[in-house]
This record gives C-alpha cells, structure tokens and sequence, in this order.
C-alpha cells in the first residue's frame, strides 16, 4: 500500500513547514493528487488518519483535490484534461500524449495558527 507511505511524507512535510512557520496549531491540511499517482483517495485518507497520529498534525483533518490529468497530443497537438489514467486523445484518439499534470502528489495549503509578538496570526 504506498498510500501508507506518502501519507507519511505529507505528514512530514507540513510538520516541517508548520514548524518552519512557528505555528501553535494547524487546522487543515490540503493535498492535490494527480490522476496518474494510482493513490485511491479514501486509503490515503485513511492513511493519513494514522499517520498524523502523535505529531502537530492530530486534529487537523485532510482535505484532498484530486487533479485530472492535462496532457498533450502529439498527433493533434490539442491540450487536453482526463478523468482516467487511459491516456488516449478523446478527439483524435492519438496515442503518446504528453504529460503536463495530474501525475504528482503535492502539499496545497496548511491552515495555521502562528504566534506573534501582539497575539495569534491566522496563516
């Protein structure tokens, strides 16, 4: 299950930042994941549940965008945006396309709060 693992690495990316950032408490997390990462959404979710476990992160609850994937024909030369990881041009049915998105997993936005010297900052 490599959800487990990302799900590990996001929770150790927004700790770093959170810390980073000097943040007393973070309220959300938001990750984008590409179409063509194979993660099923409801194991990371799950993943991440146990994951966040014992760090800043407990109560902060996961918010995940799944991103379509963009992508280029090389026969048509279209831009296009698919739902499925089948990468086929839907206009001309061309072959090869170019990968311009949708293939990743990323870290989108921590909602913090962080201290400062007159009082809490909302991030």
């Amino acid at each position: 299950m490599h959800e487990w693992s990302l799900a590990c690495e996001l929770v150790r990316q927004a700790e770093t930042e959170a810390r980073r950032r000097g943040a007393l408490r973070v309220h959300s997390v938001k990750a984008s994941v590409g179409v063509l990462t194979g993660i099923l959404p409801e194991l990371f979710q799950r993943a991440y549940e146990m994951a966040r476990q014992g760090t800043c992160l407990e109560e902060a609850p996961l918010e995940i965008e799944v991103e379509a994937v963009r992508a280029r024909c090389p026969e048509c030369g279209r831009e296009v945006t698919l739902h499925s990881p089948a990468l086929v041009c839907p206009d001309c049915s061309g072959l090869g396309l170019e990968v311009l998105g949708g293939d990743g997993i990323f870290l989108t936005s921590l909602e913090l709060d962080v201290a400062e010297a007159a009082g809490g900052n909302h991030v």
